[in-house]
């Protein structure tokens, strides 16, 4: 069915973006479904977009208006037998007014200064599908530019229209307009477009250089680059974080202000690598149940330690192998990762493919639980594509040989995606059966992973450092002066006592207790001693008594033993 789309931002300011959809009337039935996607691909969670919709109103071309009902939460079902028509047209069209005022890269946001435009938050489909639509952009004139990665439709200059292959296309391109900062970069042939909304703080770097630097190696390392183009839209805003990947461009969000912090700037660059690395891993090489979408409901796979844990393994390196951090940087980024493992009591309940298969309820709506219950796939799924890069390592192989088979798999059959039968035989194929049956046991069960040898393999040492002297066990959140639990680490003495996340803490041993005294109990208080809390718990006060004891010992560092042996480990193979 062919669609035409009218997106109209008159008045920015309030937040408001009329849609207009124009299509023609089913030959084969009276009726037509439009639907707003619940989720967006990469991002697993009902974010109900439709809760967003002001008005809607379906007419036909000559105006007459049809009969137009919500049958479900984000469906609208037209029908041309319960209209009262005087003329029975073809052509119809199907408006509705949507407020957009969130920004992050999985929502819209609309204000006086820009239009980010999230494709599954605005733009409603046909059910049943549609062929090569096309879409119009009109906005206010003092807007100068409009990015996206989207095929532009020739014509005047004053227009902005552009075309998809179908709809699951179309709203894989997001959208940016107003007076953003512009530039690219070319990598072998193929342009990169870069679009900047936001302030940064000065900070030195060449933010185009090295953004050129990590994506030049993401391409070289997969060997060639499956798109003619590609945008990179960037915002800039205190506190923000995150990616979401697209077919070829990616949505970054990033704290500009942070930029010229060493360790924050790694981080982002890392992330630039992470987003445009899935343009091959996730949007072209994904697990078989991540396509074709059912936006209306949730797309469950066990497979999410391929598309986001290889891709968490694969970022930090490649911001190494990029020449942008060095290697002690890089293993203090796995260090950190691995003190996030050793942290996360959840790995003992949840595997691999349990924690992915939640990630509905778990990983997107984390509270002072989720640790204690469930692990990150980006986490533990990065540093299981770690244990097995070392493990391929000394049978001569690594992971850039997975990285090929997966890639040569994917252009063979590019439609049908892959299982994790495939992935084992891939393993099996580069490590035979021992590695293999390890690589299933960390993906398959919560069985803890022996990370000490897997480092010094590629000649590194994990040093360990006692834990503190005096450890509660809790973590806080502080409303003024005022200490309030925010979670509790299993097993610790916080834990133990029956301290509740909530709970203000009013009082140690009849003494009132306020912010700055927190960071001083590891001087004031002694292991084995009770100590009686009052603390308020809703609304009532309420006696705790705790008996500190001494803390779990930590990672001091990620040594390097044989700086020869870990270069060559985390150098790029090449073929």
């Amino acid at each position: 069915m062919k669609v035409s789309y009218l997106v109209e931002i008159n008045d920015p300011q309030l937040h408001l973006v009329k849609v207009t959809l124009t299509t023609q009337k089913p030959t084969s039935t009276s009726t037509l479904e439009v639907f707003l996607p619940s989720w967006s691909p990469g991002s697993y969670l009902m974010r109900e977009y439709s809760r967003h919709v002001r008005w809607v109103r379906a007419t036909q071309e000559n105006g007459e208006v049809l009969w137009c009902e919500q049958t479900a939460k984000g469906t609208w079902l037209i029908d041309w037998k319960k209209s009262e028509l005087k003329k029975d047209l073809a052509g119809v069209s199907f408006s509705y007014e949507i407020y957009l005022h969130e920004l992050t890269v999985r929502t819209s946001h609309v204000d006086n200064t820009h239009a980010f435009l999230h494709g599954p938050s605005y733009l409603m489909g046909i059910i049943g599908g549609e062929k090569n639509p096309t879409i119009e952009f009109r906005f206010p004139p003092l807007w100068s530019k409009l990015s996206t990665s989207m095929d532009e439709v020739p014509g005047p200059r004053e227009k902005f229209i552009y075309t998809a292959s179908d709809y699951d296309t179309l709203i894989d391109h997001p959208v940016e307009i107003g007076c953003q900062e512009t530039d690219g970069f070319m990598v072998d042939g193929i342009p990169h477009a870069l679009a900047f909304y936001g302030e940064v703080y000065p900070h030195g770097n060449n933010l185009k250089a090295d953004m050129q630097k990590a994506v030049t190696e993401v391409a070289h390392n997969m060997g060639e680059i499956p798109f003619t183009h590609y945008q990179f839209i960037t915002h800039f805003a205190p506190k923000l974080y995150g990616g979401l990947e697209h077919l070829n461009s990616t949505a970054l969000h990033f704290d500009g202000r942070r930029l010229g912090m060493r360790k924050d700037y790694l981080t982002f660059m890392s992330l630039t690598a992470h987003e445009y690395f899935h343009a091959w891993n996730v949007k072209r090489i994904r697990p078989k149940a991540l396509g074709p979408f059912d936006y209306r409901n949730e797309g469950y796979t066990t497979m999410l330690w391929l598309a986001e844990g290889l891709t968490s393994f694969m970022d930090d390196l490649f911001v190494y192998r990029a020449g942008i951090s060095t290697l002690e940087e890089y293993l203090d980024f796995v260090k950190g990762n691995l003190e996030a493992y050793y942290g996360t009591a959840g790995r003992k309940f949840h595997s691999l493919e349990d924690s992915s298969f939640n990630a509905w309820i778990k990983l997107y709506r984390p509270d002072e639980n989720s640790k204690l219950s469930s692990i990150s796939y980006y986490l533990k799924g990065g540093l299981v594509f770690n244990v097995l890069h070392a493990q391929l390592q000394a049978k001569g192989k690594g992971i850039d040989d997975l990285l090929r088979l997966l890639w040569l798999d994917y252009k063979k059959r590019p439609d049908t995606g892959v299982v994790k039968e495939q992935v084992y035989a891939m393993v099996k194929e580069l490590g035979g059966d021992d590695i293999l049956a390890d690589f299933q046991r960390m993906v398959e069960t919560t069985q803890e992973i022996d990370f000490e040898t897997t480092f010094k393999t590629l000649g590194c040492e994990i040093v360990w450092q006692e834990g503190a002297p005096v450890w509660i066990g809790g973590e806080w959140d502080f409303a003024g002066d005022r200490v309030i639990c925010r979670g509790v680490i299993m097993d610790s003495p916080a834990a133990k006592s029956g301290l509740n996340a909530g709970d203000e803490i009013l009082a140690m041993n009849g003494l009132r207790v306020l912010k700055e005294d927190v960071d001083k109990w590891g001087q004031m208080l002694k292991n084995d001693q009770p100590y009686e809390l009052i603390v308020s718990r809703l609304g009532k006060l309420t006696k705790v008594d705790l008996v500190p004891e001494k803390g779990p010992r930590t990672i001091k560092e990620l040594k390097i033993t044989d700086r020869i042996l870990a270069e060559k480990s985390f150098r790029r193979k090449t073929v």
